[in-house]
């Protein structure tokens, strides 16, 4: 058995799901941000409606804030970006979570001479799988949102930078 390869694998796999975690994290943000930008202009709509509608004053006006206010509803309905931004917020903290087992596996297992690093790293490669399969799609913002993070350093751990 070759420890080496064992290891680069699963810095592979640690290396994926940075890039699935941070995606997700940076697309959560995204549809967080579309949450507002939908819901603030809705609830003004409805609410100026609701004035013009007793003051009784310009029924064009009135008629043009309450389609605006409709279709700001249905859109917030329809689109759901609050519920949007927490299945990919929660798929981050799982690509986390497993990022962190990897980690540990190669930093820390993988010193030692046991005889079943091998059937580890393909339980871990498994859970990876299965991850990837029960999460949200990310397209290509979200890639490019991460490349940036990534490149910003945003996901280095203090540790990891000092000199040893």
């Amino acid at each position: 058995m070759n420890k080496q390869l064992i290891i680069e694998e699963a810095k592979r796999l640690d290396e994926d799901l940075l890039w699935s975690m941070t995606a997700c994290f940076q697309i959560a943000t995204w549809w967080r941000l579309l949450h507002w930008v939908i819901g603030v202009p809705s609830v003004l709509a409805a609410a100026i409606t609701g004035i013009k509608a007793v003051k009784a004053g310009d029924p064009q006006m009135l008629a043009y804030f309450a389609i605006a206010s409709a279709i700001l509803s249905a859109l917030a309905t329809f689109v759901n970006p609050s519920r949007s931004a927490r299945e990919f917020h929660n798929a981050g903290v799982r690509c986390s979570a497993l990022k962190g087992k990897i980690r540990r596996f190669w930093q820390i297992d993988c010193t030692t001479d046991d005889a079943s690093l091998r059937k580890t790293l393909e339980k871990l490669a498994d859970e990876k799988s299965h991850l990837m399969e029960t999460m949200p799609h990310t397209g290509g913002l979200a890639y490019w949102l991460a490349r940036r993070s990534i490149g910003k350093g945003h996901n280095k751990h203090e540790v990891d930078s000092r000199v040893q």
